[in-house]
């Protein structure tokens, strides 16, 4: 590839008529009409992968899904396993560096799935996949991976083609064979099972196989509640039509979580800074296989009354961690500015953002993330290095509570650079404010005309 040609090779597109032909049987006339320019993504897939069959054959193949795998980035690997298996694969190996949260055990566990370490566990020689994340690998969602210089199938519903494109430049990726990005899909669980459903082998998957696939169209789009396409409904109707499957499926959604999560929830909202509708908690230290309640916290400060910016920080082995999340339903106008302010927050305050996607339509939603290595020296003070003990929560905390001011600050200086960014934002927007306790008028305990106090009669 010449240096200055494009690292995302083109897809062959085909004409109206065809996507028309492959896929009405599959989802109906009406859906397929309504999404045409997203199922010719979904057969430009399908032909990609069917003219690559002679490649496919006989080798084997590695599915990267994000570091922290959640359900859409498993269930989209269980398709594209299926799919690669059926064109003759030899093997097809799911690399996740970790689980995070209960619900994503479950399914690990009713689903069988056998998960590789996505260094050590490689398939040597393989054809490299990646799916709900983008490439490079090493960077954003996928730090600690070890890069690879040529891809050959690549699903994902987050990032942008232009900046995956500059991403690839920046780490000397050579070839991305089969780019599907940007995809215009609630999850990249529905794109892969439409493209599974033109092999015809979701039939082959077990119960919790399908299952596993519907919950990870379940999850990205909160329920099929928010960014939700006619392809998700489709395909999660499709995958759960059989009682076995989806009595698997509410299973899944019924899961516990340790008695930690609550300790975190609380703390971040002990030490929670409230500016205006924007709400920022540090959290402190959280261990490795509690990581998501990261994203949970940051969804549940959204959910309090008149908040439109919610914030979760947190220290794990990883690294630095911070979870955005944001409605801009409060907004009187232009909601695609809700978007632009988490944007600056991620690349101004946390560079090396991870999983930052919105809705495309108002009124806009934005998830996004981002985790900083931590330095030699703080592993060596907070004692995260090897077997030895966490040190207590104080100086992790304290490291949280600067970066949450350090947030609130990065705020108020978009306000002075870009007012009208910020309106409606750090002031109040109607909400309560918040009554400092020494402030609260307090009731006063009358006393009798003896002034002993009453006695308590039991």
């Amino acid at each position: 590839m010449a240096r200055n040609g494009s690292i995302l090779a083109p897809t062959r597109r085909a004409t109206d008529f065809v996507v028309r032909r492959r896929f009405q049987g599959i989802i109906g006339k009406r859906r397929t009409n309504e999404i045409l320019p997203l199922l010719s993504e979904a057969n430009a897939a399908y032909m990609g992968l069917k003219l690559a069959a002679p490649t496919i054959r006989g080798k084997g193949a590695n599915i990267f899904t994000q570091w922290v795998g959640d359900p859409d980035a498993l269930g989209s690997a269980i398709l594209l396993r299926a799919v690669l298996l059926e064109l003759g694969a030899r093997e097809a190996r799911i690399l996740t560096g970790s689980l995070g949260h209960p619900q994503n055990y479950k399914l690990v566990e009713l689903a069988h799935l056998t998960l590789h370490s996505p260094n050590a566990g490689r398939i040597r020689g393989g054809l490299q996949c990646m799916v709900d994340t983008s490439p490079p690998l090493g960077m954003t969602n996928t730090t600690g991976v070890d890069p690879v210089s040529d891809y050959f199938f690549v699903a994902d519903h987050h990032a942008e083609p232009e900046d995956i494109e500059e991403n690839c430049r920046l780490r000397n990726v050579k070839r991305v064979l089969l780019p599907f990005v940007g995809l215009e899909v609630g999850s990249t669980s529905a794109f892969m099972a439409v493209v599974a459903a033109a092999f015809d082998v979701l039939e082959t998957l077990t119960p919790a196989e399908r299952a596993a696939a519907a919950l990870g169209i379940y999850t990205d789009t909160s329920a099929l509640l928010h960014g939700a396409t006619s392809l998700d409904f489709k395909m999660f109707e499709l995958l759960t039509r059989h009682e076995e499957t989806r009595a698997i499926l509410d299973e899944l959604r019924d899961y516990r979580v340790p008695p930690e999560w609550h300790l975190y929830r609380a703390a971040a909202f002990r030490n929670q800074e409230i500016t205006g509708a924007i709400r920022v908690a540090p959290v402190g230290f959280i261990r490795d296989e509690h990581r998501d309640v990261l994203a949970e916290v940051a969804s549940e400060l959204l959910r309090v009354e008149k908040t439109s910016i919610g914030v979760a920080i947190g220290v794990t082995t990883r690294g630095v961690e911070v979870s955005f999340r944001a409605d801009s339903r409060l907004l009187e106008q232009d909601h695609q500015r809700i978007v632009r302010v988490i944007d600056y927050l991620l690349a101004t305050a946390f560079p090396g953002v991870s999983g930052f996607k919105h809705d495309r339509h108002p009124p806009h939603r934005v998830e996004g993330g981002a985790c900083m290595p931590l330095i030699p020296e703080q592993r060596t003070e907070w004692h995260l290095d090897g077997r030895s003990k966490v040190a207590g929560n104080g100086p992790i905390l304290a490291h949280c509570k600067e970066l949450a001011r350090m947030i609130v600050a990065a705020l108020h200086d978009l306000e002075a650079l870009q007012p009208e960014e910020m309106e409606g934002l750090l002031s109040a927007v109607g909400a309560r404010k918040a009554i400092p306790m020494d402030d609260r008028p307090r009731r006063r305990r009358k006393r009798p005309a003896n002034g002993r106090s009453p006695k308590r009669s039991d």
